[in-house]
């Protein structure tokens, strides 16, 4: 088998309306059990170790049937079935096209055999039958033109001739939305952030098929200004709501206020509220300030982010916050973000602008007694600051989508509200001497209804030339219909 007949076998395959049904079948098919089978990131990972044992779960994850839409067989018959879409538009589309640009205008004798619909009527002029036609098609909305060929004059008329391509506009329309899924599926992401209170952050949470979590750095800091929870009379939730800073090479960029179901949008990266809650950040620290030579202990609270003042003139702020700490090697790390065992690093400054350094363990006896600064402090409280949780997604391919569901609404009407019909009349000798008047036409839909209509045409045509009709009506040959 040569190389010339193999790709032409790898054409018509591809060019197969079977091959591409086929594939449209399996791509429904995987897309229905998408549905049923919990799907990664979007679900939690709690809820699918409940509702699937655990080696269920390690099969469907190996199979990629818990991330359908994201994994690569899907993207490959998705690829699969737009480039079947392709081939099966280049072949059809010269016929097509010649349809549309260069249609058959004069009825042959060859052409004249294969239309479904004709009609033949005994005429004794060919300009006054052509007349008459001409007439009776523009009543009916053929506004025909005169052609000639051959020395032989003939009638030519059409309607929705664009109607050719609908089936264009929806395999286009098919085409942009299958590759805005392709490209969502290979190159966008969906992850979530905690964002507490005052604080800028610019990396996101990933998780992969098996649920494995990795870090994705952001273009772009957000920063959240303030967030809370509207409810109604009765205490019960009414919105969450989150003022969200958008913070690029420095600079703020963009603000907005987001609710749930209103996400906030920049440079194609969509931010959705998704969850709040309380962090284990905290707004404010309450310290117990007892100075050390013998006056009264005053308790003195500490913005994170500011700085607060003694009655002594000082200043006393928050230098480091380690939530849950451990020592190595006499440097001070954090264990985890929950505050189970803070450390507190405090900077007393002085009116000439010395700042001392205390540390504060909490489980070494709450205390900065050993500094030997002029106030020994004492943990006693905090105010937590709320969080916001995001669902942080790109979708690079939302517009070919959206893009695609217009088009196929353009390509839908078209298919099922317009349709190509033709209309061509001519004088033809009736083999005895006499002439005929020979009309046709054909649709590419609908056949029954222009069916319908070609039977008016036909009656209003033996009603202008009844005389010659009725005279000849028992005549085999006078009236016959293709």
């Amino acid at each position: 088998m040569g190389l010339k007949s193999i790709s032409t076998k790898i054409y018509r395959t591809l060019a197969s309306v079977r091959t591409g049904i086929f594939l449209i079948i399996v791509v429904g098919i995987f897309s229905a059990v998408g549905t049923v089978i919990l799907q990664r990131p979007t679900s939690e990972p709690a809820d699918m170790q409940r509702a699937y044992s655990p080696e269920t779960l390690m099969w469907l994850d190996r199979l990629g049937l818990t991330d359908i839409f994201h994994a690569w067989w899907f993207l490959t018959l998705l690829c699969g079935f737009c480039t079947c879409l392709i081939f099966v538009s280049i072949d059809r589309w010269p016929n097509a096209w010649k349809v549309y640009a260069n249609p058959v205008r004069f009825a042959a004798a060859p052409f004249r055999a294969g239309l479904p619909q004709t009609v033949k009527i005994p005429v004794t002029d060919s300009a006054s039958a052509l007349s008459v036609a001409e007439r009776i098609m523009s009543r009916f909305g053929f506004h025909a033109e005169r052609v000639t060929e051959n020395g032989a004059t003939g009638l030519f008329a059409e309607k929705q001739k664009f109607a050719v391509f609908a089936v264009y506009f929806v395999h286009f329309s098919l085409l942009c939305i299958f590759a805005g899924y392709i490209v969502d599926g290979a190159i966008g992401y969906r992850g979530n952030i905690r964002v507490p209170e005052g604080e800028a952050l610019g990396q996101i949470t990933l998780s992969d098929n098996r649920g494995v979590e990795s870090k994705k750095a952001l273009p772009f800091l957000i920063r959240c200004d303030a967030a809370g929870e509207d409810t109604y009379a009765d205490g019960s939730p009414k919105k969450w709501w989150s003022k969200l800073t958008l913070i690029e090479d420095g600079k703020e960029v963009a603000t907005k206020t987001i609710v749930v179901n209103d996400p906030f949008v920049y440079k194609g990266i969509r931010m959705y509220q998704a969850s709040m809650g309380q962090s284990s950040t905290p707004k404010t620290l309450i310290f117990q300030a007892m100075p050390t030579k013998g006056t009264e202990p005053e308790n003195v609270t500490v913005p994170m982010n500011g700085k607060a003042t003694l009655s002594d003139g000082e200043s006393l702020s928050i230098l480091r916050w380690v939530p849950n700490y451990y020592i190595q090697d006499n440097e001070i790390y954090t264990k985890s973000v929950e505050p189970e065992n803070p450390a507190v690093q405090l900077g007393l400054t002085n009116a000439q602008g010395e700042t001392k350094k205390l540390w504060l363990l909490y489980d070494q006896g709450n205390s900065t007694k050993a500094d030997g600064a002029p106030f020994v402090f004492a943990l006693k409280g905090a105010t937590w600051a709320q969080f916001t949780g995001l669902q942080v997604s790109a979708q690079p391919g939302q517009f070919g989508i959206w893009a695609g569901v217009v088009i196929m609404a353009f390509g839908l009407v078209l298919a099922f509200y317009t349709q190509h019909t033709r209309v061509w009349a001519t004088v033809i000798d009736d083999g005895k001497g006499g002439l005929l008047l020979w009309v046709g036409g054909t649709t590419n839909k609908n056949r029954d209804r222009f069916q319908t209509k070609f039977e008016k045409i036909k009656a209003a045509l033996l009603e202008e030339l009844g005389g010659v009709a009725t005279a000849n009506k028992n005549s085999e040959n006078t009236l016959t219909r293709a």
